[in-house]
């Protein structure tokens, strides 16, 4: 697993260890679990055993493994088998993969300990296996989407072939491919957003563009249509993303970095969510529509697609036309050229 690495900046300084940590990671890491990550030896500052107590200095050098350091009652609490929708895009012994629909929160956390994605994948996988299997960390999901962005996700039954299709990810070999509708139209017909991403320095719950502290974050895209939206007189862009990378909100952080947020995005974009669901828009346009990967057992190759879902398939077909939105979607299932170097 590769650590996350930070940099202290100058506005992060006096700040003691666990509070700086608990804030630059993901909700999915309570202080309690950093703390214990720390005394645990696994993070350092500056190459040295980090403590607890710590007060931090501009400069200062943090690594950091927290991956495997949830609060083990805390998860153990949330895993809840839900009878809930599963709609299973391919399944064998080894991994299924699942085509999550937008408004679904993929894990249990502040807020959705319940009807999230992991509860209705343990629930399918009890019935399969006629007893509650042993959880794998996170319930074997690869990776994951934001509660609002559809599309394909992959998870593993056995801690091995959740190992394989890590190690994928993170060499890069697994490739996702996502479709976003963004303001604007963008200039160039593909290019690659390569800037590191970390939390927003005042926004925690937000992530940004970050020179200083952020990890590395690439992504590709290439546009399939660019039109103005009549009778709202806007101008559009429909891209295809691919991920070389996985950070949080990666691709909306990209595409509002570039100027082009996607349409429907509250967060990073510059409107409200009145002005677009007065536009028929009542989520972020972005859905995961293909990924690729070696299967991590019989090592043939595994590709698997799905078309956007009725939300935006409908909202397409309504201010592209019919035949330009089933063009649209020839141009999906086009294999992604080489990004120019």
């Amino acid at each position: 697993m590769e650590p996350d690495r930070w940099v202290v900046e100058a506005e992060e300084a006096g700040v003691r260890l666990d509070r700086f940590l608990a804030s630059h990671c993901s909700n999915d890491h309570s202080r309690t679990a950093v703390q214990r990550a720390i005394r645990a030896g696994q993070v350092s500052v500056n190459g040295q055993a980090g403590k607890v107590n710590r007060v931090l200095k501009p400069g200062d050098a943090i690594v950091a493994r927290l991956e495997q350091n949830l609060s083990a009652s805390r998860e153990a609490a949330s895993l809840l088998a839900e009878p809930l929708p599963l709609e299973i895009v391919y399944e064998d012994e080894a991994l299924l993969v699942v085509n999550k629909p937008a408004g679904l929160v993929t894990h249990p956390a502040v807020g959705h300990w319940t009807g999230t994605l992991v509860n209705a994948v343990l629930w399918h996988l009890q019935q399969r296996r006629g007893n509650a299997p042993a959880p794998l960390p996170r319930a074997g999901i690869v990776h994951r989407l934001d509660k609002d962005t559809s599309g394909l996700l992959v998870v593993a039954k056995t801690d091995t072939v959740l190992w394989r299709l890590s190690q994928q990810l993170q060499s890069r070999e697994m490739s996702r491919r996502y479709l976003a509708v963004v303001e604007g139209h963008l200039p160039f017909d593909e290019g690659t957003v390569d800037a590191a991403i970390g939390r927003h320095h005042r926004e925690r719950q937000l992530m940004a563009v970050r020179y200083l502290g952020g990890r590395t974050a690439v992504s590709h895209y290439r546009v399939l249509r660019r039109f103005d939206w009549s009778p709202e007189r806007l101008a559009a862009t429909v891209v295809e993303v691919s991920l070389e990378t996985g950070r949080t909100h990666q691709i909306r952080v990209h595409l509002a970095h570039l100027g082009h947020p996607v349409l429907g995005d509250v967060t990073y974009g510059r409107s409200a969510v009145a002005y677009w669901h007065s536009r028929g828009i009542g989520r972020h346009w972005l859905h995961a529509h293909a990924i690729r990967f070696q299967h991590p057992v019989t090592e043939a190759p595994v590709e698997l697609s799905v078309p956007p879902p009725p939300d935006l398939a409908e909202w397409l077909a309504r201010v592209l036309g019919g035949a330009a939105a089933a063009q649209l979607l020839q141009q999906m299932a086009a294999p992604p050229r080489r990004p120019r170097s």
